[in-house]
């Protein structure tokens, strides 16, 4: 899923309009004398913009407004207007020229690139993509890599390949689904895009039933804005009572996907046990305190819920940058009802593991001694009495005596070859701890092949071991712990009041997966593009469509021209400094460095970061 940021240069906006003409003129002279501006897209075209200052909204429903669609506008004095075409909208026309483009036969060509557009691609990968396109249109979903899958994805969210948002979003749910086995990433794009679309062309009835139908696909997450929205309703509708699981698990930090609940979650069993520990958690906080779970952990302050609209994809149309949610209190982002929750869960987790004799417990539950005496009262095991037994009169035969013997030994055969299958069952998470240690940085490794070793046990013991102070360890701890509950659905690390122990439900798997891959291994994907805990892919998550160009230009030249700079951010109403800045802040933020910096007219990529930067682009290094 898009990652939630702040918007950055709000307060810029406006002052570039105020600066305009003056702008203006500067940047005419410029780009009458830099021939680098003049090489990029360019029309001489007067620009529509409708008023800045609209107070004007579309209400489509109590729980989404958006704001409608709308340019600004703005004639200088002196009769002349620059404008300059951003990516997005030269992705439509270019789009619009190949839509029914196809190709009858093509091998498949690799093709890695964020934010990829046709022009990103040499000749045989567009004849691929062309004829791989051909077949998706016919439900044909052939292998193919994530960025020609973007591609396709921007050609429907345009609208390119059908006007009717309505279709395109299905055609949208359509793709994700085909793919995401394969590339699970798009799940932190296409369910958010999907109702984004819906939202700004529709309405916001629609988006929201979009959203609350894309929460019926195992293992999607949306951004916290959406689950308040989504919890608040229900409230509103049917009472906190009435909540069904799906709603409760979305106010849970913990996800099951363990080898118990897949093993035992037939017909929703396991579901059905989570469901019924909550609600006779919360029958019991009524009682004790008169408070449901939520009104006696969720702050009453009320929020207004917004997010950000097409986060991350390249749209050529215009939009609003933010949808207006409904308003209510902070369910996704109270930590103690998370916490309350997940313990009521995996308390009743425990109680049917232990009942069918499953020798791993889960870690992390803190619940009130009252609350947990009522949770093992309303699993206890109905005990019937023994019936008297009725006498048995019993007839030997001896030929069935020998064939039962027979029976026997074949029966021990096949009890062997099912106990080692039960071995391998105890594997049953191995390609998501994997995948999980290939996301690890090497001090994050260190950390749990130590608590695996029983090298250390306690916070000191690592800070001695490893020359970290306390605060260093703690932040290792929650980034390991933030990958595996995006992996497993649970924390890997647990920290009670005087030692850190590893979840129990995959010590097996990580001693295989610490076995097979070194520790001080650098594991890295060549572009990023499938590695969501990567801080450059967390870098371009963050970025804004004024920034997204920026970047852009930037990678593949190595430099930009701060006249070329000012009408791109101009364009999006901004100021080039103001991007700059921005762009530092957020790289700061993600990848611990300043990799822009002004040299007297233009801005540059420090030479140590332009290969990783292009490599992480999907740009090739001259």
């Amino acid at each position: 899923m898009p990652k939630r940021r702040k918007k950055s240069n709000q307060g810029c906006c406006l002052v570039s309009l105020v600066l305009w003409p003056f702008q203006l003129l500067e940047s005419l002279v410029n780009s009458l004398s830099s021939p680098n501006v003049t090489s990029r897209p360019q029309t001489t075209q007067r620009k529509k913009f409708a008023p800045a200052n609209t107070s004007k909204t579309t209400s489509t429903d109590r729980f989404v407004d958006v704001a409608p669609a709308g340019r600004q506008s703005y004639t200088p004095s002196i009769g002349v207007t620059i404008t300059y075409e951003n990516r997005g909208s030269s992705f439509v026309k270019e789009a619009q020229k190949l839509r029914n483009k196809k190709e009858n036969f093509a091998n498949h060509v690799p093709f890695k690139c964020y934010w990829p557009t046709y022009s990103d691609m040499n000749g045989w990968q567009q004849q691929w993509y062309f004829y791989w396109r051909s077949w998706a249109r016919q439900d044909k979903f052939h292998p193919t890599d994530l960025s020609y899958i973007f591609v396709h994805v921007y050609e429907i969210l345009n609208l390119v390949e059908t006007p009717d948002p309505i279709q395109a979003a299905e055609r949208i749910r359509t793709l994700w689904l085909a793919y995401r086995g394969k590339y699970p990433n798009l799940d932190r794009y296409l369910p958010d895009w999907g109702g984004d679309l819906l939202a700004v062309k529709v309405g916001g009835a629609q988006a929201l039933a979009w959203w609350e139908s894309a929460l019926s696909v195992d293992g999607v997450d949306i951004p916290d804005p959406l689950v308040n929205t989504i919890v608040e309703k229900a409230i509103r509708t049917n009472g906190v009572d009435a909540l069904p699981y799906k709603i409760w698990s979305l106010l849970s930090d913990y996800q099951p996907r363990n080898k118990f609940y897949q093993k035992y979650n037939t017909n929703h069993f396991v579901d059905l046990s989570y469901e019924k520990a909550i609600k006779v958690a919360n029958a019991h906080y009524l009682k004790t305190t008169g408070k449901s779970v939520i009104d006696q952990f969720v702050s009453e302050r009320v929020l207004n819920y917004e997010k950000p609209v097409f986060a991350s994809a390249l749209i050529g149309f215009s939009h609003p940058a933010t949808a207006r949610l409904a308003t209510g209190r902070d369910y996704a982002g109270s930590t103690r009802l998370a916490n309350n929750i997940t313990s009521i869960m995996k308390y009743a987790e425990n109680i049917l593991r232990k009942q069918l004799k499953f020798s791993a417990k889960l870690s992390g539950i803190e619940l009130p001694a009252d609350l947990a005496k009522q949770l093992d009262l309303a699993f206890q095991q109905e005990k019937t009495q023994p019936r008297k037994p009725q006498p048995i009169q019993i007839t030997i035969d001896h030929e069935r005596v020998a064939s039962l013997h027979e029976e026997s030994r074949v029966v021990s055969e096949m009890l062997a070859t099912e106990q080692a299958g039960s071995e391998k069952e105890l594997l049953t998470d191995l390609e998501e701890v994997r995948t999980l240690w290939k996301a690890l940085q090497v001090p994050e490794r260190n950390v749990l092949a130590g608590l695996l070793a029983k090298e250390w046990s306690t916070l000191t013991q690592i800070h001695t071991a490893l020359g970290m102070d306390l605060e260093q360890v703690f932040a290792l701890l929650e980034a390991i712990n933030k990958k595996s509950q995006s992996k497993l659905g649970d924390k890997m690390v647990y920290q009670t009041a005087d030692a850190i122990q590893l979840a129990e439900d995959f010590t097996d798997e990580l001693e295989v997966v610490v076995g097979e891959m070194p520790v001080d291994q650098e594991i890295a994907s060549p572009t990023g593009m499938e590695e969501p805990f990567n801080p450059w892919v967390q870098f371009f998550d963050a970025l804004d469509p004024v920034e997204v160009e920026v970047t852009k230009l930037l990678g593949k030249d190595g430099q930009l021209e701060e006249a070329e700079l000012d009408v791109i951010a101009r364009a999006h109403n901004a100021m080039a400094n103001a991007v700059m800045d921005s762009l530092n802040e957020k790289a700061q933020v993600h990848i611990g460095q300043l990799p822009f910096y002004p040299d007297g007219t233009f801005w540059m990529v420090e030479e140590e970061y332009l290969p990783l930067l292009r490599g992480h682009l999907g740009l090739e290094v001259n």
